[in-house]
């Protein structure tokens, strides 16, 4: 009798839990079923609705802007669109208007005044455009006719715009229809759920259990959040107190650094051998990267200390930034990489600025642009900022890598690394970024920063530097250069004008100089003459600079050992390698500058320690003082190296000066019309050969717009198969045209 309950009782529990189960079962398998429904029914209206009225009229929007970007970019009288691709883009526009018009689920939107609207206005525009586009090579070709397209085109855009948004009403329509249907079915969901609320009513109590729980946690998370606000207070000051000690400790290495560097100067001076000039030259390049890590550091630390100030003098805008374009051209050039940097008409002659700070924001970001971009070009510009008193504008622009706007976010942040995998390739210590924005901002200004992965980047760095006068010393000495010991140079060099200037220069610093026009002349005149060194072009006709190394080297006698410099404007990596392997002593780069010979005879140990002035053996007339040249800064702004231009002017007589410029454009033996006759021919060896040609003497010169050109032609030239369009004869015969005119205005502004 006892027994019975119990069994009772069990087979009771074991029904029950069996009922459970059959009413979940029972309850779930029509939810699941409906939800498969309700899931289909949502899945047809995404990927059927939207894709057939939304997309396509997205779609015939987008081919509108499509067009508009090429016609306005073929307006531009530098533009390489061209009529075909004018009329590709406008038939891929005309194909997408069927696909509005005969799109499923039609009825839904073209009933719309939006639809109605758009459609009138783009039967309007295809009326008007289509006798356009049938004559690429007439009407189209019409300035007037395009510039009438790109209106029409301007009042159509706001219609389709409209007209998609509408398309996106028309399927929230046609989405509430299918909300009414899933309306029904959810009636049927309720009751369904209410069966199963009697089941939920079983888990109560496990789930009151579970927020008693819970409740006990949160309880102990707060006491550890309190725990972890105390350790952040602690872990605060402690940062504060290692800022301190690494401020004090940077300024405590740096000193010592600035001994080494100084006795590496000093030792640099004495009478070395080629090799040990070289390890003192390596010791001197190592502590200088280990100088500026510390210097990074020491600004961070200076910063979170609070001690860091600005010194503010009286500087020349323009010329501290000719200065850092300078010095970071060398590493663009190295890496194949265009590099422009202007500086507008407008801006302020005298700012009071610290030097060293601006300079540290410019070489930051100059740096990262270069470092980031693999192929393309890095294009910066110095303004002034219309709207506030003192303000100057910075914009960096390049080609590289880009980022995303996740890295972006924390692109300021310390050591942060955007990309570990390129940092580790490419180097650097996170450091940069945030000091520059941190100067910017004590110079009253900000950065800021924009970029898309694979699309560049574009910095844009905004400060306040008041205008000054100049200072009473700022009056320029005239540069002079050169050494006790005079020297006999042999110069092989192919081109007339190189010739010329590099014959004034040697003469300036007082050395005897015997030229000729290629490696083989330049053996000859080695087993005839004794020379102290050999000036060689990289690029010559008959035996190269690298050849007439390797025959030099080969020779019998004294000259086999004689000093070579290879003066080239492509000394990079590969090329510097080949050159030391062959025997080449030193390099100098083009346009050759005095100051970059002197340092390669110095490093060649072809100077004795004490140097002096040109003037105390052979006097040189001082360079004449050059007017102000704002009007041809802003007529020629792109096409001359103003400050580069007047220099040669200051050193040439003006009959030697135009037999130069003769020899660059009087056709037909003008060196530019002699790379247009190349390009007409066709023939990659000699159009190759011609550019590098142009492209050294228009550096020389600083006539930029030229040297692009030359330097394009040159590139195209060296890949295999390569094809010459004849927009290239034209870019250069214009580029030439505006140069020659900018020259005219340069001669204007000139004194007599």
């Amino acid at each position: 009798m006892n027994a019975q309950p119990t069994g009772l009782s069990g087979w009771r529990v074991v029904h029950w839990v069996a009922a459970i189960g059959a009413a979940l079962l029972v309850t779930l398998t029509p939810l699941s079923y409906i939800q498969w429904k309700q899931f289909n029914l949502m899945q047809d209206v995404a990927i059927n609705q939207i894709d057939s009225i939304m997309w396509q009229a997205y779609q015939l929007e987008r081919e509108l802007s499509h067009l508009a970007y090429a016609v306005h970019a073929s307006v531009d009288p530098a533009s390489t669109v061209s009529g075909d691709d004018l009329v590709e883009r406008y038939e891929v526009f005309v194909s997408r208007i069927s696909l509005v018009t005969d799109m499923p689920r039609s009825d839904l939107l073209n009933t719309t005044k939006a639809y109605l609207d758009a459609m009138r206005q783009v039967n309007e525009f295809v009326a008007q455009a289509d006798p356009v586009f049938e004559d690429p090579k007439g009407k189209l070709a019409q300035r007037d006719l395009r510039l009438a397209l790109i209106r029409s085109i301007e009042q159509l855009e706001p219609a389709l715009g409209d007209l998609t948004r509408e398309a996106n009403r028309a399927t929230a329509r046609f989405v509430d229809e299918r909300n009414d249907q899933l309306r029904d079915q959810g009636r049927l969901v309720i009751g369904l759920a209410g069966v199963q609320a009697a089941v939920l009513l079983l888990f109560v109590v496990l789930l009151v259990r579970h927020l008693r729980r819970q409740v006990t946690q949160y309880e102990r998370l707060q006491h550890i959040t309190r725990e972890l606000g105390v350790a952040k207070d602690q872990a605060d000051a402690a940062n504060h107190g290692k800022s301190v000690f690494l401020a004090n400790m940077s300024h405590e290495i740096r000193t010592p650094f600035q001994g080494v560097l100084g006795m590496l100067n000093l030792l640099d001076e004495t009478q070395l051998s080629g090799q040990q000039r070289d390890y003192v030259q390596t010791a001197r390049d190592s502590a200088q990267h280990l100088l500026g890590v510390l210097n990074d550091i020491l600004d961070v630390s200076t910063m979170e200390s609070g001690t860091l100030s600005l010194a503010p003098e009286p500087v020349r805008l323009r010329t501290l930034v000719q200065e850092v374009e300078g010095l970071m051209r060398a590493a663009a050039r190295e890496k194949g990489v265009s590099l422009e940097v202007d500086a507008a008409p407008d801006l302020p002659e005298w700012v009071m600025a610290d030097p060293t700070r601006v300079r540290q924001i410019l070489f930051n970001l100059l740096g990262n642009a270069v470092k980031f971009t693999h192929e393309g070009s890095i294009t910066a510009s110095v303004r002034p900022l219309a709207d506030t008193p003192g303000g100057i504008c910075i914009t960096v622009q390049d080609t590289g890598m880009g980022m995303d706007a996740a890295t972006v976010a924390q692109l300021f942040t310390r050591f942060y690394q955007a990309d570990n995998s390129v940092r580790r390739r490419i180097g650097g210590s996170g450091l940069g970024l945030e000091i520059s924005r941190n100067l910017a901002r004590m110079m009253g200004g900000s950065i800021d920063v924009s970029s898309e992965p694979a699309r560049g980047s574009l910095f844009t760095v905004k400060l306040v530097l008041p205008t000054t006068e100049a200072p009473a010393q700022a009056a320029r000495s005239p540069e002079q250069t050169g050494q006790k010991r005079k020297l006999r140079v042999l110069v092989a060099e192919d081109h007339p004008i190189n010739l010329k200037y590099m014959h004034i220069l040697l003469d300036r610093m007082g050395h005897e100089a015997v030229f000729c026009e290629n490696g083989q002349e330049a053996l000859q005149l080695l087993e005839l003459q004794r020379f102290d060194v050999v000036l060689l072009d990289f690029h010559m006709p008959v035996l190269d600079g690298l050849a007439t190394t390797a025959a030099i080297r080969a020779l019998d006698g004294t000259n086999k050992d004689i000093k070579i410099v290879l003066v080239t404007a492509d000394v990079v990596n590969d090329t510097r390698k080949r050159a030391l392997d062959v025997g080449v002593n030193e390099f100098a780069s083009k346009p050759l500058q005095a100051q970059d010979l002197q340092r390669a005879l110095e490093h060649c140990g072809l100077l004795d320690g004490s140097t002096v002035l040109v003037g105390d053996e052979a006097p040189v007339a001082p360079a004449p003082v050059m007017p102000e040249q704002q009007d041809i800064r802003s007529s020629a702004a792109g096409l001359i190296d103003s400050e580069s231009y007047t220099e040669i002017v200051s050193m040439m007589p003006a009959d030697t000066m135009d037999e130069l410029l003769r020899t660059l454009f009087e056709p037909p033996e003008g060196s530019v019309h002699v790379l247009l006759a190349a390009l007409a021919s066709g023939q990659a060896a000699q159009i190759g050969y011609d550019a590098h040609k142009l492209k050294g003497t228009a550096m020389l010169l600083g006539f930029r717009a030229l040297v692009r050109i030359s330097g394009q032609i040159e590139q195209l030239a060296k890949q295999e198969g390569a094809t010459f369009a004849p927009e290239l004869s034209t870019q250069l015969r214009a580029d030439m045209e505006r140069t020659q005119q900018a020259l005219r205005q340069f001669q204007t502004v000139s004194p007599a």
